[in-house]
């Protein structure tokens, strides 16, 4: 009998107060993906003006990252996990390093946490791809080909006999009900 007395009396303030919460989780959703996008890019563009100052102080080269038309530059952090790849791309730590035989593969997102490899779908065959080690080596790749494969499919993840590269990331844009893969070989 009481509850029904204090809804009766309360009412307008509870549907005041549940309407302004509901508001408030829909503008968390709809703000978060900007505000990871934001962090992102700020500790992008840290890492990469540290690693330039440091390669201006010991006479290295900075790495070039996806070259061409995405103009692109990504540190590649190692691993795949989810608290790795909220940080940038990752590198799949029982792949193949840049430059030896077999497939290396690095995975990133394409509309959260910077959208690393937001543009990756415009990469075409001839393309090429410049990977810098931490130790100022520098390997070149050319785009041997793309498609898309279902989250299950493994044989995308399938050592080569001479060094290559495998980019992933979901498809289509928003849904990651497949994956977008790109495939590059190493210049000769």
């Amino acid at each position: 009998m009481k509850i029904k007395k204090f809804y009766k009396k309360h009412k307008i303030k509870i549907i005041r107060y549940t309407g302004i919460a509901l508001i408030i989780m829909g503008l968390s959703v709809i703000i978060w993906p900007f505000y990871t996008s934001f962090i992102m890019a700020r500790r992008e563009l840290d890492i990469l003006s540290s690693w330039e100052e440091e390669t201006e102080l010991t006479g290295g080269e900075k790495g070039d990252g996806i070259n061409g038309k995405l103009e692109k530059d990504w540190i590649v952090n190692k691993g795949t996990d989810y608290a790795t790849l909220r940080k940038g791309p990752g590198y799949y730590i029982s792949s193949a390093l840049p430059g030896e035989e077999g497939t290396c593969l690095v995975a990133g997102h394409r509309t959260t946490y910077g959208a690393p490899f937001n543009r990756l779908g415009e990469l075409e065959e001839g393309d090429e791809i410049i990977i810098e080690t931490e130790g100022n080596e520098k390997f070149t790749y050319i785009v041997t080909g793309m498609e898309a494969v279902l989250p299950t499919d493994m044989s995308v993840l399938e050592n080569t006999d001479y060094p290559s590269l495998v980019l992933s990331t979901c498809t289509p844009k928003y849904y990651a009900t497949r994956r977008l893969i790109i495939y590059a070989r190493i210049a000769e």
